[in-house]
């Protein structure tokens, strides 16, 4: 238990501040000390208690089976989890490669340092590349996906952010499947939230105020963050929510935060139940390597994982799964898993020597993430920002705000507290604003690279290209922004590295391999330094450092496109929001990996695993199960329509022989009630039946009589199903 306590141990002593050799500092500074020591007090108590929150981990029985295997405690996978094991009659096994959260990772301003701790991520590294991070170490841009409970979501910069409503559109339209359509996604992205945004208009249509998930904004602001969103009012952009009405435009920072602290997947999903789901168990330190797949019936039955546990060896495992085994591990790692269990390119998996199961192109095609520079740093004449110095300083307090009241700076995101939507190719803001689709994001933060001699680690800005373009702004006040690419063209891939399944990935991400995404990036640029030259950030005395960028300032112009795509190039920026490399799409085409409900394919002909179920779920996390012959999927139209009551997520539950339906409570009490089954292809139907409701057993609405109707392409209306004696 004690070795607990150790990354307690290790964070206080960086949060404190200490007082020299000098003891009349310690006396000089007694009521700032003080409060100071009792706020770590506090802080103990509050990390005991939250760890009595976390989830049990626990060790799977050799061979055990349960209904629903999920891989990956990441946001999908807490979700999934969370939500599978609400039916008390299911067995669900949850499995994560990493350990516990804990209370010192929820701590807002550390969310940079986190990437320094490799035990709660993959350290992985994009491929060596002489076309983009050319100034990182090894021209390689860093990779630090979660490993730990809630995944990513318990080390990324806790930005609140439900993307534009016409993407959605377009994936409705590309896959053919209005469920994807922004509309039919509102009623889930209002479902997940408790929303306490006090800084914008709230417009009650767009929200909820009883979900698991708190959104807010962040308890604490810098005069430059109100002046960056001022800049914007003053370019002809206004604030407001940009996870409503309108995106477009300068806000403050929309946040998963509670109390001050970092909320996490694992913390809104797993914590509250984690006393009472005796049916959910959680296996951490497991590293699943195989999902192991019927390679005749080409059904997904069971995982194979190796846990690792402190004084005692590695023990791999095998558990097996009566429904559903569902990936959730990343867009990284769940193209990585479904390679090595033989789903995959036919010829990358045969040069490694994997079997294959089943050949699906596009399993690690499609790679995209959200990429941007990040060498701008501007400086400012007045203490209107954040600066590490303030953070340690004694007469401050901020260190003694934070463990005592969760207040002050130490609640920043990193320092990250605005953003901006702006569409650089539209150059008259009121268009922009009226179309509402930015191609830029402008991410605003009121710490700079150059304000410490620590913060360019993270990103793997290597010692000589910080010393000679961030340095200059040592322990000065500043702030900087990252335009980011919203919809960028580039495409990437994941390769495995070899059979190996402790072995890394290869990451070929092929930033800026399209010139539009060059272009597009260069406007966002120079968008960021117009916002530096407007009256609101030079009342401060805003001004680009205009420090010498190695590679480029010794034979490009400055300000010039040239220097700034050589710019670009060298300190490229990636938000780490990797997605696409099991791609969902229609059933004719052949790159994509998943159907519109995140079921794997399984030939080509885009036909999908029958009775166990291999889903491939990372971005969405609604539960679709499946009958023993056709998909529930299939149960999409009745005398009723209510979200997550009627047919479209109708769900399998206690029924051994197939079957699906119903409602949780009977809708309609007259006899017209009905179900339509689309088939889709050629099946033969032995039998048909109605039974009683789940009520535990107790049969509830037994129905006594029912007619069945059919219809097929070229019939004109629908016909009664008739027996060999004419009765119906």
């Amino acid at each position: 238990m004690i070795s607990k306590y150790v990354p307690l141990a290790a964070i206080t002593m960086i949060l404190a501040t200490y007082v020299g050799p000098n003891s009349s500092v310690f006396f000089d500074n007694l009521d700032k000390i003080l409060p100071l020591f009792a706020g770590k007090i506090q802080f103990i108590r509050d990390f005991i208690e939250y760890g009595s929150e976390e989830m049990c981990d626990t060790v799977p029985d050799q061979h055990s089976e349960y209904d629903y295997i999920v891989v990956g405690a990441g946001s999908a996978g807490s979700t999934l989890a969370a939500r599978l094991s609400e039916d008390r009659d299911v067995r669900v096994l949850l499995i994560e490669a990493g350990g516990h959260e804990f209370l010192v990772h929820d701590i807002p301003i550390m969310a940079l340092h986190l990437y320094f701790n490799k035990a709660i991520h993959w350290d992985y590294a994009t491929e060596p590349s002489n076309q983009f991070c050319l100034g990182k170490e090894n021209h390689q841009c860093r990779v630090p996906v979660g490993k730990v409970m809630g995944g990513t979501s318990t080390v990324n910069f806790m930005i609140a952010t439900r993307g534009n409503k016409k993407d959605y559109d377009e994936w409705a339209k590309l896959t053919g499947d209005s469920s994807w359509s922004y509309q039919e996604m509102l009623k889930y992205f209002k479902k997940l939230e408790t929303f306490d945004v006090d800084l914008a208009k709230v417009d009650p249509a767009y929200h909820n105020f009883t979900g698991p998930v708190r959104i807010a904004n962040i308890p604490y602001r810098t005069k430059i963050a109100d002046a960056f969103v001022e800049a914007g009012a003053e370019l002809g952009y206004s604030a407001g929510d940009y996870n409503g009405p309108r995106q477009t435009g300068f806000h403050y920072m929309q946040t998963n935060q509670v109390h001050g602290e970092r909320m996490s997947a694992n913390r809104a999903y797993l914590h509250p139940i984690a006393k009472d789901r005796a049916n959910l168990h959680v296996s951490m330190n497991s590293h699943v390597t195989k999902i192991l797949v019927d390679p005749s019936k080409k059904v997904a039955y069971g995982a194979q994982f190796t846990k690792y546990e402190k004084y005692s060896k590695p023990r791999r495992f095998e558990v097996y799964a009566r429904r559903e085994v569902i990936v959730c591990a990343g867009a990284l790692n769940t193209p990585k898993l479904l390679m090595l269990s033989g789903l995959g390119p036919a010829q990358h998996l045969r040069s490694l020597g994997i079997p294959v199961v089943q050949d699906l192109p596009g399993v690690g095609e499609n790679l995209q993430d959200h990429i941007g520079y990040g060498g701008l740093s501007f400086l400012v004449n007045d203490t209107v920002a954040i600066s590490v110095s303030d953070i340690v300083d004694l007469s401050k307090s901020f260190t003694a705000d934070y463990l005592n009241r969760r207040q002050g700076p130490m609640t920043t995101l990193g320092s990250i507290e605005a953003i901006g939507y702006v569409d650089v190719d539209e150059p008259e803001p009121r268009a922009s604003l009226a179309r509402d689709r930015p191609n830029m994001e402008l991410m605003f933060g009121s710490l700079h690279l150059g304000n410490d001699k620590s913060l360019h680690l993270p990103f793997a800005i290597s010692e000589e290209h910080w010393l000679q373009s961030f340095s200059r702004g040592l322990d000065r006040h500043g702030w900087l922004v990252w335009p980011i690419l919203l919809r960028p063209k580039s495409r990437g891939r994941v390769l495995l590295r070899s059979a190996n399944p402790r072995a890394k990935p290869k990451l070929l991400m092929n930033y800026l391999s399209h010139r539009d995404d060059v272009r597009v990036a260069v406007k966002g640029i120079r968008r960021a330094v117009d916002v530096s030259r407007t009256r609101a950030m030079r009342r401060y005395g805003s001004e680009l450092q205009l420090s010498p960028v190695p590679g480029c300032s010794e034979r490009l112009a400055h300000d010039t496109d040239e220097f700034w795509e050589c710019a670009l190039r060298t300190y490229t920026m990636t938000l780490w929001h990797f997605c696409g490399t099991c791609k969902m799409g229609r059933d004719t085409d052949r790159m994509a990996v998943v159907n519109t409900k995140l079921q794997t394919c399984n030939s080509k002909y885009e036909q999908f695993f029958p009775r166990r179920a291999l889903h491939a779920l990372d971005h969405a996390a609604q539960p679709w199960a499946w009958s023993p012959a056709i998909a529930d999927s299939a149960l999409n139209a009745s005398s009723s329509y209510v979200a997550n009551v009627g047919p479209r997520y109708a769900r399998l539950r206690k029924e051994t022989a197939g079957g699906g339906w119903c409602p949780k409570r009977q809708i309609e009490a007259s006899v017209r009630e009905w179900i339509q089954v689309d088939l889709v292809d050629w099946h033969l139907v032995t039998h048909v039946e109605t039974q009683g409701r789940f009520d535990h057993g107790r049969g509830q609405e037994y129905s006594e009589e029912f007619t069945v109707e059919y219809w097929r392409p070229g019939f004109a209306a629908w016909r009664s199903y008739k027996l060999a004696d004419g009765r119906e």
